[in-house]
């Protein structure tokens, strides 16, 4: 699967392209001078999920994108090809083609820092479908063996598929394929945030929990027990995904960040690469 992320883990978008080499690592050669790196993600050690890019941050504006980006060797099993996107004049992410092997290994070499090691978690690929209402969840290309105890209504039967309330016709959740940005435990929503006034027909301010983002405007798989009853058969959100307590609970302590969601109508997700 091309991997055009929406929702990238920084803002904003300006491509350039890249390929890595051959034997695996990112191509690359040393030039300087060049800004030093101010910070690297994914950090050492960390797990993240499957189309998490990496991002890396200069000290200062950068003049000569094309030597910094050859200053960024990934190393990969099997060899990845990937795109650069500048997002600011200092920071840059390179974004795999195709989704990470899963439960795999990525060593990066960037300018003057150490070399360091991020790990894969397993694929926890969401999908959800805004004409049959419901979110779909697969692990490691399988339905999960372990869900939500009572699961309530898992699509009348079909393991790993969620009733969910997407974005009604006039707030409709975008199409596309998106990474996991955060996961917060408890978030206040607050729809002045989005230019709709509290007290306005459509306003609303909500404690939510078990809030996976998933755009950097906003947009959330999470806990909707006020439309439980639309789950599985409309859409009524101002865009986010909306599941049950219980759903939301385990999705939100299953994926990791970095881990894609995609959103698709008909069975068609619009690939875009601009952040929500």
């Amino acid at each position: 699967m091309r991997v055009a992320v929406r929702g990238a883990l920084v803002v904003g978008i300006v491509a350039a392209s890249a390929v890595a080499a051959p034997t695996g690592t990112g191509n690359a050669a040393n030039w300087s001078p060049l800004p030093d790196i101010a910070a690297l993600f994914p950090a050492a050690g960390t797990v993240v999920g499957v189309a998490h890019p990496v991002v890396v941050t200069f000290d200062r504006p950068v003049v000569n994108r094309r030597a910094a980006e050859q200053s960024l060797h990934i190393k990969s099993e099997p060899a990845m090809s990937g795109t650069f996107e500048w997002v600011e004049s200092n920071v840059a992410q390179w974004v795999p083609d195709q989704f990470w092997p899963a439960h795999s290994t990525v060593k990066l070499m960037a300018g003057n820092l150490p070399e360091r090691n991020f790990d894969v978690g397993p694929a926890v690929i969401g999908v959800a479908n805004l004409s049959d209402h419901t979110f779909t969840v697969t692990i490691d290309g399988q339905p999960p063996s372990a869900l939500p105890a009572p699961h309530h209504r898992p699509n009348w039967g079909q393991n790993g598929v969620f009733p969910a309330s997407m974005g009604r016709p006039e707030y409709p959740t975008p199409v596309g394929i998106y990474s996991v940005l955060g996961k917060e435990r408890d978030v206040v929503m607050d729809s002045s945030s989005v230019g709709i006034p509290i007290d306005a027909a459509d306003g609303y301010l909500l404690d939510v929990e078990y809030a996976v983002r998933f755009t950097q405007r906003g947009l959330f798989v999470h806990s909707a027990p006020w439309a439980v009853n639309q789950m599985g058969y409309e859409n009524g959100s101002h865009g986010c995904i909306g599941l049950s307590t219980e759903d939301a609970e385990w999705y939100f302590n299953t994926v990791n960040v970095g881990d894609p969601i995609i959103v698709q109508e008909n069975g068609i997700e619009v690939p875009r690469t601009v952040s929500g």
